[in-house]
């Protein structure tokens, strides 16, 4: 018994199969982006007070952001963050803040993805290009 497709169901088949083909090239592409946009990323850094500092994400340094504090607790005089960029990612090394959850925060390393200090005012941010960085005012 032979198996006769109509015509109509090979147009579906192309149809379904051209589809499947033009998701996998846009998800191919799409993949490839990624990594082109974190090669060149930059890490900005600025706080609510005036601070601003732009590194390439593929450099290896650490500062300290000081902030005028919170007023009450450890930071109540003074509040500091410690960045740190290593190995293509950016993390808080450390800060004097009271809930901690910059410092438990996962680094960061791609475009798009952001570190922030609620009580300090920091914001840590992975970027493009400098001018997509949000600006604190």
């Amino acid at each position: 018994m032979a198996l006769h497709i109509k015509t109509g169901d090979r147009i579906l088949i192309a149809l379904i199969a051209l589809g499947v083909a033009a998701g996998a090239l846009w998800f191919a592409l799409g993949r490839a982006d990624d990594g082109a946009d974190a090669a060149g990323a930059l890490v900005v850094c600025q706080s609510k007070d005036g601070f601003y500092r732009c590194d390439p994400l593929d450099s290896s340094v650490s500062y300290t952001v000081g902030t005028p504090g919170t007023g009450r607790g450890a930071d109540a005089d003074a509040g500091e963050n410690r960045i740190s960029i290593h190995d293509g990612a950016v993390r808080v090394e450390s800060a004097n803040c009271g809930n901690q959850v910059c410092v438990q925060h996962d680094p960061v390393d791609a475009p798009g993805e952001q570190i922030v200090c609620l009580p300090h005012g920091v914001v840590v941010e992975v970027v493009a290009n400098e001018q997509d960085a949000a600006r604190l005012s």
